[in-house]
């Protein structure tokens, strides 16, 4: 497996982003090689060493996925919000397309997992997919999620149900 460094993303990355008309129109289309292609414009192709890591005070953000070596950004990832009432918070992740397939997106799910347990904020992680066989659900699989069943997401439609309950202390 390859190893990842995730880098947490900061207010002045998440606004340039969001204010980019073609970050915007890519995310409403769901066209990831030019959503990659976006953030990489905007955030470089690689990381300088000695930008600060994962966050531990409040975990609940997004995060550039890079890899360690290289330093080249190789994907992206989140918890879609902080943790509900009852301890269930969402993982999503985003390998860029010319490092699909190579373990980023499996280690990607780990960390945010690792993250999400360490918090002892959390009962249960939760993932969605598309409702078919692809690569996400083998990431899921090797993340230990399990699938739970067909939903309906408000803002996906009909999705997939993967959760992974936090080991009882």
């Amino acid at each position: 497996m390859p190893s990842i460094e995730l880098i947490t993303t900061v207010p002045s990355t998440d606004h340039a982003l969001s204010e980019d008309p073609e970050y915007q129109e890519a995310m409403s289309r769901e066209d990831w090689p030019r959503l990659a292609n976006v953030i990489q414009r905007i955030v470089g192709r690689t990381i300088p060493p000695g930008i600060p890591s994962t966050a531990t005070s409040d975990p609940w953000r997004g995060y550039f996925a890079v890899d360690p070596t290289t330093r080249e950004l190789i994907g992206s990832c989140a918890f879609k919000s902080s943790p509900t009432p009852e301890g269930s918070v969402e993982i999503a992740y985003f390998t860029y397309p010319p490092f699909e397939g190579r373990g980023y997106a499996t280690e990607m799910a780990r960390a945010l997992v690792a993250l999400a347990l360490k918090s002892g904020a959390v009962r249960t992680i939760v993932a969605h997919t598309f409702p078919e066989p692809n690569a996400s659900t083998r990431v899921l699989q090797k993340t230990g999620m399990t699938f739970v069943g067909e939903v309906i997401d408000p803002e996906d439609g009909r999705v997939w149900r993967w959760e992974l309950a936090a080991p009882k202390v």
